[in-house]
């Protein structure tokens, strides 16, 4: 049997629009349909106030791009240790015949762990950046994939110098 839209629903939506609620969160919270909730706004002589629902939309996407840069500066960060890793001296594990363990320090990573850690980088280079490109829209999207491609010849040559020769996987 199909609801009605009674006379407690009217006084809760006009309590809650004197509130100062959205429209959206007045659906929600007495669990009808949007435009029920905007057809009865409307014969009950309430309206919602577009530049308070302008205003809300310009501070959410402040939050939005405050939070997409702190991640930026985390995944910058994450590609500085990746880099570091791979530059820096490496612990080998293992075992012998006899089940003896065995550890040696070598100077840097061997090739494998090297190029995952130099993937890794570029990876979380590229997202920084695709993160960086949404702030800066289409003007700074060219120059984005200009600094991108700069990082990877920079990645390309610091996974040569370390001295990545092809080896195995």
């Amino acid at each position: 049997m199909a609801r009605t839209f009674s006379a407690e629903d009217e006084e809760r939506l006009r309590q809650l629009h004197a509130d100062g609620v959205s429209r959206n969160e007045i659906a929600r919270q007495m669990d009808w349909a949007v435009g029920t909730i905007t057809n009865h706004a409307q014969r009950l002589g309430l309206s919602f106030d577009r530049e308070a629902v302008r205003a809300a939309t310009d501070a959410r996407q402040v939050d939005l791009k405050d939070r997409r840069q702190r991640i930026q500066e985390q995944l910058l960060d994450l590609a500085e240790r990746a880099i570091g890793r791979a530059q820096e001296r490496y612990l080998v594990h293992g075992w012998t015949h006899t089940g003896e363990s065995v550890a040696e320090w070598l100077q840097e990573p061997p090739a494998k762990e090297t190029k995952d850690l130099t993937l890794a980088a570029s990876s979380a280079l590229t997202s920084a950046l695709k993160l960086a490109q949404v702030d800066a829209g289409d003007e700074g999207a060219q120059e984005a994939r200009s600094m991108l491609g700069d990082l990877g010849r920079v990645l390309t040559a610091a996974a040569e110098a370390m001295g990545d020769d092809g080896g195995t996987d």
